[in-house]
């Protein structure tokens, strides 16, 4: 490109700059890039296989019926909307015609996330790369040119809002990763994406969604309040994953988590969209409130809705949940709890999309994509968690509640497990553990593990919540004999589970107009 005198390289993609005042880059947001090239890639592949599958067993129907024109052979499958690349699809039994698929990069600064998913992923038909900047709008026109992707990759200057609204059902994969919170542009894309389509979602505001200190914020943006806890991370998910639902819920539609997850300083769902208002049926159900103990730090969930069998064979009865499940005070130290949410309650991750994934990222070139171990190591992480378990504790902490030393972890599990219940790590939080069992036993557990272990009485104040648990005595026989299983299996293949800081004051840096090729950023 004339003019340029370096270039950046991620993925398939080249950026050129002449200037490093040009280019907005933040390398640690290429793992957030190579994870979903991987997502975009599990979900076309199935997507494929399923419109396919119609598609023949549609030909087969109408190859039954002689009273049928020709014409109706080669009208598009009802399934999705293409609108004008409906009439381009000229062989109808091509699986690559028929599942060619539109992505929207809302705002997309300087196009290098669009330009790798024209380049990297199958079967794309077309990619708008959005931005309401005219400079980023130029620069997205120059990196396209340069990678030679133009008859892919469509520059745009608008709104992304705006651009949603316009183009309803139309975009198959709509990609957001703002500064910020994505919730302004969640309405406009649950209308947007098309039927069982994909929306692939960043936030960065952490403080918000993962902290107590903006409570009020939270529930005005995600419509559910933050608490200050050990398992924040998660909770942020849950908020982002409920405002999604919330939005989408307004238009007769349903969510499907495939994947949500608690990466570095950031938060990324890959969720689909279902258009079956049978299904916005569910949302009472999969939304939950949460009572936290100020002092202890247990925790208790109550969802907002139940569902039964109903009178007639395969319907489905929707009624209030009862409750609340704790008192005012916490039953093990006393402590006031607070409230949280609401929030989504039901599984973060669907199974056969992660088997889709690991398999996918087995074979990713590790040239290419850089973050391939770590991409394993998460997937294998999100794939070991209990699906219908939702926060976690972290061992350390809750012993220091009771100023205890802390139980090696696979003892700990042992005794969970032994005892007859679920046990699993947490993607959001080294040294997490999820299990389904009460936290009565967790604290038994503790007990019985001090017997032997004794802790300094005169370190713990006898107003504390710590004083107050230790007070008790075990009521459950406890068993800390070591079983195999309860070394996690993430951990014994040996992947990269938790990311380390890999750059001194990383994190989403300065906002667009600010950025620089030295001081990197996350929008690009």
């Amino acid at each position: 490109m004339s003019g340029a005198s370096a270039s950046l390289t991620e993925g398939s993609a080249i950026i050129p700059f002449s200037n490093p005042n040009e280019v907005f880059y933040n390398p640690v947001q290429q793992f957030n890039r190579d994870l979903s090239v991987t997502a975009i890639r599990a979900w076309s592949e199935t997507r494929s296989k399923k419109i396919v599958a119609k598609s023949h067993h549609r030909h087969q129907l109408l190859d039954q019926n002689s009273e049928l024109s020709q014409e109706n052979l080669t009208k598009c499958d009802t399934t999705h909307d293409f609108e004008k690349n409906c009439s381009e699809k000229t062989d109808s039994t091509s699986a690559d015609n028929i599942a060619g698929f539109t992505i929207l990069e809302a705002l997309s600064a300087t196009g290098l996330r669009s330009i790798r998913y024209a380049k990297e992923l199958p079967n794309v038909k077309r990619i708008l790369a959005n931005d309401l900047l005219e400079n980023a709008v130029k620069t997205i026109e120059k990196n396209v040119n340069y990678n030679n992707v133009s008859d892919i990759v469509i520059p745009n200057k608008g709104d992304a809002n705006a651009v949603m609204h316009m183009n309803k059902f139309h975009y198959d994969v709509i990609d957001l990763d703002p500064y910020g919170s994505a919730a302004p542009f969640l309405d406009a894309a649950v209308q947007s994406v098309s039927k069982d389509g994909l929306l692939c979602i960043t936030c960065t505001d952490s403080a918000v969604l993962a902290g107590n200190a903006y409570p009020e914020k939270c529930f005005s943006n995600y419509g559910g309040s933050s608490l200050r806890s050990n398992f924040c991370h998660e909770q942020a998910v849950r908020h982002l994953l409920y405002a999604i639902a919330a939005s989408a819920a307004k238009y007769g539609r349903a969510i499907k988590p495939l994947l949500s997850l608690s990466i570095d300083f950031y938060f990324r769902v890959f969720v689909q969209i279902k258009a079956k208002p049978v299904l916005v049926k569910n949302l009472q159900s999969q939304s939950l409130l949460i009572y936290h103990c100020s002092g202890c730090g247990s925790f208790a969930e109550q969802p907002l809705g139940k569902t039964s069998p109903g009178r007639l064979p395969g319907t489905t009865k929707f009624s209030n949940a009862s409750g609340p499940p704790v008192s005012a005070n916490c039953e093990h130290c006393g402590y006031v709890h607070h409230v949280g949410g609401p929030l989504w309650g039901g599984p973060l991750h669907d199974a056969e999309f992660l088997k889709k994934m690991r398999a996918i990222a087995e074979d990713l070139d590790p040239e290419v994509y850089g973050t391939k171990r770590r991409i394993l190591g998460m997937l294998a992480l999100a794939d070991e968690e209990l699906p219908d378990v939702p926060f976690y504790f972290v061992l350390s902490q809750i012993c220091s509640v009771l100023r205890s030393q802390s139980p090696p972890q696979n003892i700990f599990v042992s005794a969970l497990l032994n005892a007859g219940y679920r046990v699993s790590g947490s993607h959001a939080k080294s040294n997490a553990i999820k299990t389904n069992a009460p936290w009565s036993f967790v604290w038994d557990v503790l007990r019985s593990w001090i017997k032997d272990h004794p802790v300094k009485l005169e370190n713990i104040s006898k107003t504390s919540a710590g004083a107050a648990i230790l007070e008790k005595t075990p009521t459950a026989e406890v068993d800390f004999t070591f079983r195999p299983d309860s070394e996690f299996a993430s951990k014994k293949e040996g992947y990269t589970r938790y990311q380390m800081n890999p750059t001194e004051n990383w994190g989403p840096k300065s906002k667009p107009g600010k950025r620089t090729i030295a001081e990197v950023d996350s929008k690009s």
